[in-house]
């Protein structure tokens, strides 16, 4: 859309320029001219009786794909958009907008700044959050913050608490392939994946998706007792649940099975392909059923065709997540990516977590 190819950074344009020639034209569009962008506040229209709004606020991480594969700032609007779709499609939301700030250094390139806007339109057309507003300004580095806000039927919204003993437990999405395709570009020397399950590694690396779709209409049933979305990790996903619920997460070894790609990944890394699984980059979304339920959401999940994956069930405990496998019951390893913790890979670099990923092992130490 720019087109004074003399203007090749952003200090050059200036504050009013950025946002007349390059922010506003691409997201006009997707609002009404009463409630566009470009005044103080954001407009948002009150829910309809009987709805809440939800809101979310989440900073972009810097895009694993920007350092390992792909250089363009496209990666950056489009994980912007997905980390805080991502929250709404756990709590069964549909998107009413979103407001993103940035803060850009005075040398960025312009191109690279459009990409970032292209990202974020692409993300607004995948999943109908329109960008309502926001806030730029100039900084030492380029980061990007959203809050996304959604609405959803008061009596349907999903939660992380009511999971209860005999629950069954699923994962909506695919497990594994992110960490599966990020090893390719981590260990290219000892991995050869061609074929399909080489496209599939590269979707999930280049353009990972959240589960807005699956969780309105499985939050819109009813047929779920509680959910979260894994962003963090599966791993990490089941022990929130397990604490907040009180009660332990057992899954079951023969379940956990790995899709072809990660199969491939794992087995020429010689891992255990569950440890790929239990990580965290697939944006899915973990659900516990209550076993009255579970009929109708399978008939859901056929009807709207849901990628799922049994793993386990909810038993009675003190907030553990376990895996049962040739008659033993073990604690499993959080794999989970934390914040403030020697395993950070925000902290301690990607490299460090997927060493840790490849050599800590699959089961804790100590006894139940």
């Amino acid at each position: 859309m720019f087109t004074q190819a003399a203007a090749a950074r952003l200090d050059q344009l200036g504050e009013r320029a950025i946002l007349q020639d390059l922010v506003l034209p691409r997201f006009s569009r997707f609002r009404s001219a009463e409630t566009g962008i470009g005044d103080d506040c954001a407009e948002i229209e009150a829910p309809p009786p009987g709805h809440v709004l939800v809101m979310t606020t989440d900073p972009c991480p810097r895009p694993l794909v920007f350092d390992v594969a792909d250089r363009d700032y496209w990666h950056y609007g489009w994980m912007t958009m997905l980390i805080n779709v991502s929250d709404l499609a756990a709590m069964g939301a549909q998107p009413v907008g979103i407001v993103v700030s940035t803060v850009m250094p005075n040398e960025m390139p312009v191109s690279d700044y459009e990409r970032f806007l292209d990202g974020l339109v692409a993300g607004t057309e995948e999943w109908g959050c329109p960008v309502v507003g926001g806030n730029i300004k100039d900084g030492d580095s380029f980061t990007a913050t959203g809050t996304a806000i959604g609405s959803v039927r008061k009596d349907r919204v999903m939660r992380r608490v009511g999971a209860a003993p005999g629950h069954l437990i699923y994962v909506i999405g695919e497990m594994g392939l992110f960490w599966a395709a990020l090893l390719g570009h981590l260990f290219p020397d000892r991995l050869s994946v061609t074929g399909h399950a080489s496209q599939r590694l590269r979707d999930a690396l280049h353009r990972p998706v959240a589960r807005l779709r699956e969780g309105q209409v499985l939050g819109g049933a009813g047929v779920v007792s509680a959910c979260m979305d894994a962003s963090d990790g599966v791993s990490g996903c089941l022990r929130e649940l397990a604490v907040r619920n009180s009660v332990d997460f057992v899954l079951d070894g023969a379940a956990l099975t790995p899709s072809d790609p990660v199969a491939q990944v794992a087995d020429a890394l010689g891992v255990d392909p569950r440890k790929l699984l239990l990580s965290w980059g697939n944006w899915e979304l973990v659900i516990t059923v209550p076993p009255d339920r579970t009929a109708e959401f399978q008939r859901l999940a056929l009807r709207h065709g849901i990628q799922h994956q049994f793993i386990g069930e909810v038993t009675e405990g003190t907030g553990r997540v376990l895996l049962s496998e040739d008659g033993r019951v073990r604690r499993l390893t959080n794999f989970a990516s934390e914040r403030f913790s020697p395993t950070s890979y925000f902290t301690h670099g990607i490299e460090t977590y997927a060493r840790w990923l490849l050599h800590e092992p699959l089961f804790e130490s100590d006894p139940l």
